[in-house]
């Protein structure tokens, strides 16, 4: 694997109360040899309040289950706020990943109505043909 360079994905996802909002942040291009690799994962409220939720980063679309799920392949960042006074967003990236077609954000478990912004930092790879297969095998929720 070559590093190729480091892209940002940022945008905006309204939630209503007890709601949950989705976005596709990659879309399968077709090109097997690009990889990305999650970095960085960040999401917070708009108003900058301490409104609690739960977002996941998965490879297949995330079924609305309320759980993140490390047992779960497919899904590998997940950026949470706990409700209560002194609570912080934690963070958790599985560094073992390679994304060569989709990637989707999941933001559940709103506290309450909010606009909530995300960013995700991705290093961009030029990978090889068992590289993508390898990848690929595992974004289906397979285990290798």
């Amino acid at each position: 694997m070559k590093m190729n360079r480091v892209r940002t994905l940022r945008g905006r996802i309204d939630i209503a109360s007890g709601t949950t909002g989705k976005d596709q942040l990659i879309v399968d291009d077709g090109l097997l040899n690009r990889g990305y690799r999650v970095t960085g994962f960040f999401v917070w409220g708009a108003s900058g309040g301490d409104t609690s939720f739960m977002a996941t980063l998965s490879m297949n679309p995330k079924t609305l289950t309320g759980e993140m799920d490390s047992g779960n392949n497919s899904q590998i960042g997940w950026t949470f706020l706990g409700g209560g006074a002194g609570a912080s967003i934690d963070r958790i990236i599985d560094p073992d990943h390679v994304i060569v077609r989709d990637l989707y954000i999941t933001i559940e478990r709103a506290g309450g109505a909010e606009n909530f912004n995300y960013m995700i930092v991705v290093e961009e790879y030029s990978i090889t043909d068992e590289e993508a297969i390898i990848n690929i095998i595992k974004e289906g929720s397979q285990s290798l």
